[in-house]
């Protein structure tokens, strides 16, 4: 065909291809836009919904507060309150009875309206309820939901308790028909108050996974795919009240989703019949070149955060550390001096635990904030317990007694032992200063299922003041404490629950006022012939050899710190602050073992390191660092062993004699 017979062609195709491509376009758009319309409505539908229902608990809640302050409640006349609970009965439908208790031994007072109920009381949850609710009810007039409002009776506190009918919540939810399949209004906790199918059925329990997946995501309005419980897809449109915590649910027929996009596919195959599909890919391929950038700077820059908040946070620590390291090592130091008196070695064993405490409190922010990588491994807990038993009677003092039921050796689980250790021992300390003087704490150990597929349980007991709903829904967060100023820093229980988490378990309260508590670490079982225990103990049998050592850091106080207790076991030990003066003499002489800092100008640990091998080949290294991340360290130097400071003499001592041996 001649060129002049291919224009034509050539000319129609030039016209056609962006009217095509503009078809194609406009019918996406179309497509998107209708997608958004019906999530709009839908949203729109859950938003109308909670409002209501908002309203509805706002005037139980108001009516609720009147009658808990009623003159007859509080000059103890039940005769007069009884007949003024029963108006306001008559006057709120919604109203099926009102009970009152003894708010101290929980006895029932005066029951006014149904007969028989089953009350089903929930725990609190932290993350947002009406405070009032506190559980659901079966019976005479109901399914209700509970509310509860505190009172006085005759100068003696009581519990008022309203028992409201959820049919009037029902009513508010959407018919399961034309565009919605199913709504439904579930409580923080993920169970069910009203549901438009089987709702009486489903009062009270549990949604399903999507449904509990979707309240526990920090977004106030979203939609997600899911499957009900009774098998159906579907789309469904949520919003949470900042009021009550509670969200509606309404759910769309999974095809006003589908739909939409299956059209804008259908365009797609259509262009590429008429043969335009080279220009709709090549257009399609722009589009989403466009959004894949996008998204890649957004990761970028969410990326550059989290590494720019990592460099911070180790930098804070390794500066914090290397404080510490001279700190507890001239301590350390003076306090062993036999010339030192017992007074004085008093109060030096004093300032040695507040520094070591110091250290402590670093690791456990760290540990919450899950920047410090833990060490999952199998754990014999029965061993691990008996092994550091002295130092849990230690930490709690002569004042309490310590029992530790941990007889079955068998019983393993999967953790990291120094994070497992700290936990206990900070729900130990908790334990002693929330018990009286001369009662027991009791640890006990149990396991449930087959290993590799059931539970290790560690449960610390005390006999204390316990804790009432409000203070154990906050027990896990950072820095909150009941204890007076200066005696607590509230990352006691938020160490011991992020390290249950990482671990792939939980922490557990069982808590009530005067009735103590009970703090059960749970976590992965695992197979008894693979437990193990890395609790480093030095080993010290017979003469230490004198070993020639060499140390470098940067800071001459943390090099001090490092080089006199290892003088004083005999070792000979050169000093020096950097990199490259630390190489010139590792290639004059050769070194037992070169402890070198990882956080340093010029030349850091890792990059001393690789040089270092090319220099000596058989040169051994122990990094000792103040620096937090330790996926860096591995990443940089793996294989290398590393001390963390803070560190005391002992533990320095004890691993240079095991690297060096």
């Amino acid at each position: 065909m001649s060129d002049l017979r291919r224009l034509p062609w050539l000319i129609a195709a030039a016209a056609l291809v962006p009217l095509m491509m503009f078809w194609i376009i406009e019918g996406g758009f179309k497509a998107r836009d209708e997608r958004r319309m019906i999530e709009a409505g839908a949203f729109t539908t859950s938003e109308a919904v909670q409002n209501r229902i908002d309203g509805m608990i706002e005037r139980h809640l108001a009516g609720l507060a009147t009658l808990a302050t009623a003159t007859s409640l509080q000059n103890g006349d039940m005769a007069a309150f009884r007949s003024r609970a029963a108006e306001f009965i008559a006057f709120n439908p919604g109203w099926v009875a009102v009970s009152l208790v003894d708010a101290r031994s929980g006895l029932p007072l005066s029951d006014i309206g149904a007969g028989e109920r089953t009350l089903l009381l929930m725990p609190r949850k932290n993350g947002g309820t009406t405070p009032d609710l506190v559980g659901y009810a079966r019976g005479d007039g109901c399914p209700c939901l509970v509310f509860t409002h505190s009172a006085i009776v005759a100068e003696k506190p009581a519990t008022l308790r309203l028992f409201v009918a959820n049919r009037e919540i029902a009513a508010t939810l959407p018919p399961n028909d034309g565009d919605y399949a199913l709504s439904a209004v579930v409580d923080p906790a993920g169970r069910f108050i009203a549901r438009s199918l089987d709702g009486d059925k489903r009062f009270g329990t549990p949604a399903s996974t999507y449904v509990r997946a979707a309240i526990k995501s920090p977004a106030v309005s979203a939609i997600y795919r899911g499957i009900t419980l009774e098998g159906m897809e579907n789309f469904t449109a949520f919003r949470r009240s900042p009021q009550t915590g509670w969200s509606s649910h309404v759910s769309l027929k999974a095809y006003h989703i589908d739909e939409p996009a299956r059209r804008f596919l259908g365009s797609l195959g259509l262009a590429a019949l008429l043969s335009l599909a080279l220009a709709g890919i090549l257009v399609w391929f722009a589009l989403r070149q466009v959004a894949e950038r996008k998204r890649l700077g957004e990761r970028i820059e969410q990326a550059q955060k989290l590494e720019a908040l990592g460099q911070l946070t180790g930098g804070i620590a390794h500066d914090f550390n290397n404080l510490l390291t001279p700190v507890l090592g001239a301590l350390d130091f003076v306090a062993k001096k036999p010339t030192t008196d017992a007074g004085s070695r008093r109060l030096l064993l004093g300032a040695l635990g507040s520094a070591q405490r110091a250290g402590k409190l670093t690791a456990q922010l760290l540990a919450f904030s899950r920047r410090q990588r833990l060490k999952i491994e199998p754990i014999r807990i029965s061993t691990m317990l008996h092994e550091i038993a002295d130092l849990f009677r230690q930490s709690i003092g002569d004042s309490h007694r310590l029992e530790i039921i941990a007889d079955d050796p068998s019983l393993c689980a999967i953790g990291d032992i120094t994070q497992l250790e700290l936990a206990v021992l900070n729900i130990m300390i908790n334990a002693r200063d929330a018990s009286p003087s001369g009662s027991t704490i009791t640890v006990t150990v149990t396991g449930t299922g087959e290993p590799a597929t059931g539970e290790v349980a560690i449960a610390t007991i005390d006999l204390g003041t316990g804790m009432d709903e409000a203070t154990r829904a906050r027990a896990v967060e950072p820095f909150f404490t009941t204890k007076a100023v200066g005696r607590g820093t509230g990352l006691g229980l938020a160490q011991a629950f992020g390290m249950a988490e990482q671990s792939g378990g939980r922490l557990e309260i069982i808590s009530a006022p005067g009735a103590g508590t009970t703090l059960t670490i749970v976590l992965p079982r695992c197979e008894e012939a693979d437990a193990r225990t890395e609790i480093a103990r030095a080993e010290q049998a017979g003469e230490v050899r004198s070993l020639h050592l060499l140390v470098i850091d940067d800071d001459p106080a943390v090099r001090a710190a490092i080089v006199r207790p290892l003088e004083e076991q005999g070792h000979v030990v050169d000093a020096v602050s950097d990199g490259p003066t630390a190489l010139a003499a590792l290639g004059q002489r050769g070194f037992d073992l070169v402890l070198v800092d990882f956080a340093m100008p010029a030349m850091d640990g890792a990059e001393f390191i690789r040089r270092a091998r090319d220099v000596r080949e058989d040169a051994r290294f122990l990094i000792v660092s103040g620096y937090s991340d330790s996926d860096a360290i591995a990443a940089a130097a793996p294989g290398t062993p590393v001390l963390a400071k803070p560190f005391d003499n002992d533990a320095l001592v004890a691993l240079v004699g095991q690297l060096a041996s």
